[in-house]
């Protein structure tokens, strides 16, 4: 094992988004071994106060579901994959077309825009919210990720839907379960948190077989199956635990923290 990485929710953070103790202790021993650990979430960089109390992670984390890494000594995003006003603007006519009362958003590294009847309103300088998807996509740039909302349909419907649409124009993945909406997200063209942690690794000098993942949702499929070594925490969502990989103990347990002592100590 020559590195680690994991998802945050519903992975390392337990539900009320702390950061369970066992845990804590587990990447401070695997920092004192000189052994990386690197964050990899769906969350943007905007979004990471959530791990500020973590010590010993690498300074190198996989944002946005690996379309941005994000370097958090430094306090800038390093590498991107932003995706085309055109395309975006096209996936949005067409899923709409599929799925009538569809409401989208779009998301920088650090903005985010949205339209003014989508269910999740995030923080915004803009005195109210355009109603043309097209002046938000405008002003959001370069977008490094296209949200998709509904309160009708699940997070799995939409992505079965919505994936087909766009084909391999965009990579459609969720990780949402929680909320009282469906929510579909999209990606440029093969970018998932395996993309990026290879990005990462590849700096480092560290292959994909010396590397431990841990993670909960659909868009930790990609990152366990490319690691030597992939977990599926025990709250996961079914497709992970359908995908055959070893099964730790619950975020809200300290599953991940559990894990990695076993394996330090072996």
């Amino acid at each position: 094992m020559k590195l680690i990485a994991f998802d945050l929710d519903g992975t390392f953070l337990a539900d009320d988004k702390s950061i369970p103790e066992v845990n804590q202790r587990a990447v401070s021993l695997a920092a004192s071994r000189s052994i990386p650990v690197v964050v990899s979430t769906g969350r943007p960089a905007r979004w990471l106060g959530a791990i500020d109390s973590l010590h010993g992670h690498h300074q190198l984390m996989v944002t946005s579901n690996g379309a941005a890494i994000y370097d958090w000594a430094a306090g800038r995003t390093v590498s991107a994959h932003a995706l085309d006003a055109g395309p975006v603007l096209e996936a949005i006519a067409a899923v709409r077309a599929a799925i009538p009362g569809i409401t989208f958003g779009v998301e920088t590294s650090f903005d985010f825009g949205c339209e003014p009847d989508a269910p999740i309103q995030q923080f915004s300088d803009w005195e109210a919210w355009p109603a043309d998807i097209a002046e938000i996509i405008a002003r959001c740039s370069p977008i490094i990720k296209l949200l998709g909302f509904h309160a009708d349909y699940t997070s799995d419907e939409l992505v079965r839907i919505a994936g087909p649409i766009v084909g391999d124009a965009m990579q459609t993945t969720h990780a949402s379960v929680g909320e009282p909406f469906g929510l579909v997200e999209f990606t440029a063209p093969g970018v998932t948190k395996a993309t990026g942690l290879a990005e990462i690794c590849e700096l480092l000098g560290v292959a994909a077989a010396d590397v431990v993942a841990f993670g909960d949702m659909p868009n930790d499929l990609e990152m366990l199956a490319w690691a030597g070594r992939g977990f599926a925490m025990a709250n996961s969502h079914p497709a992970l635990r359908d995908a055959g990989f070893e099964v730790v103990a619950d975020n809200n347990a300290g599953g991940v923290g559990a894990k990695l002592f076993e394996l330090l100590q072996a």
